[in-house]
């Protein structure tokens, strides 16, 4: 294998010093002649690599001045293109939000390019390897068990190095708190959810979370902490936490069986958070099939208000939000990082949406 060459080599040494803050906005580099004697190379080689940083917008050469560090937006030739990794396309939720994100690429002029990671973290890290060095201007990424952090930390520390801009969606990498990040109020929806079970008379909660992904793991943590400020307990028997390889069939679990069995069989569980409509429905038709009447005997309540809850009888009661408007905030923020524009995380509310679920305690 042929070696890097020489101006490759230092235009990397740079961008990662920049990076690491050894060169701070607004700080000359050295000379020509001291990088010249600094890398043991020749000038024409470091005016190869300068140019390198000026096209990522690291640097900006000023005549008769020297050159300047710093992070403005990067040369392009036409349109701006920003890659979307999801961890899914077509289910669940997702394609709301990808119309949102859609649409505002629509009005601003920009190309989206979309891929799935099946929340797969070596499937990122492979998607991720060949958008490194492609002809991409900023990225969305919806990760991979967020919660858990990352196997590619090195892979966003070159695209910061490179200057790419990156936004997180639904949650961040522990690590990488300080990328701008859109994400649902997850630790407040949480204890939303606490709230409505126990306002409407219930005493007997019980909660259903997916803990290996930052929404999961955010919504348990604000349930349990509201639950416990109100004084209810909540038996560590009736938390039933999973992960994502759990998710197809999670109440045929043995832990599954187990919560079944204490709400149908034992009924000392009355109500139930679920980490989304999805696991909610299921956890519905589960308790049907065991001889339960619904809202009668159970209260449950779910995230998402997607459309299978509001399909199914009795109509989920849920925590819902603006998908679209999610997916367009999501855009938005990317595009003007693209543009050079300094942007800050946001958190979105929820909104409760009545349904039959969980209609007070006795009162179904």
């Amino acid at each position: 294998m042929s070696e890097q060459p020489k101006y490759l080599m230092v235009a990397d040494t740079l961008r990662r010093e920049i990076a690491e803050g050894k060169f701070r906005d607004g700080q000359a580099l050295m000379t020509e002649e001291e990088l010249r004697m600094h890398f043991g190379v020749s000038r024409q080689t470091i005016r190869q690599a300068i140019a390198l940083l000026e096209d990522d917008g690291l640097v900006d050469r000023r005549r008769g001045s020297g050159t300047y560090v710093r992070h403005g937006p990067r040369k392009r030739q036409g349109l701006v293109h920003v890659a979307v990794l999801m961890n899914y396309i077509t289910e669940y939720i997702c394609p709301a939000i990808i119309s949102g994100i859609e649409s505002t690429m629509n009005e601003r002029g920009a190309i989206m390019s979309l891929s799935a990671t099946s929340g797969d973290s070596r499937l990122e890290r492979s998607i991720l390897e060949r958008l490194r060095d492609g002809q991409v201007d900023g990225l969305i990424v919806d990760g991979s068990h967020m919660a858990c952090g990352t196997m590619n930390l090195d892979y966003y520390h070159r695209l910061a190095e490179r200057n790419i801009p990156v936004l997180f969606m639904n949650g961040y990498y522990p690590g990488l708190e300080t990328v701008p990040h859109v994400v649902m109020d997850d630790y407040g929806g949480g204890r939303m959810a606490a709230r409505e079970i126990l306002k409407r008379g219930y005493r007997k909660p019980a909660g259903v979370f997916k803990t290996d992904d930052f929404q999961g793991d955010e919504r348990a943590r604000g349930f349990l902490d509201e639950m416990k400020e109100q004084g209810v307990p909540v038996p560590e028997e009736n938390l039933l936490l999973f992960g994502t390889a759990e998710r197809m069939s999670l109440f045929e679990t043995r832990a599954g069986k187990k919560l079944i069995g204490r709400i149908a069989e034992k009924r000392e569980i009355d109500a139930v958070a679920c980490y989304n409509d999805i696991f909610a429905v299921t956890l519905m038709a589960t308790l049907e099939a065991a001889g339960m009447k619904l809202p009668e005997d159970m209260g449950i309540i779910g995230f998402d208000n997607a459309d299978v809850g509001a399909v199914y009888r009795p109509g989920l009661t849920t925590l819902g939000h603006r998908k679209e408007q999610f997916g367009a905030l999501a855009a938005s923020k990317i595009l003007n990082m693209i543009s050079g524009e300094r942007e800050g995380s946001e958190k979105m509310g929820w909104t409760l949406i009545e349904r039959e679920s969980l209609p007070g305690a006795g009162r179904a």
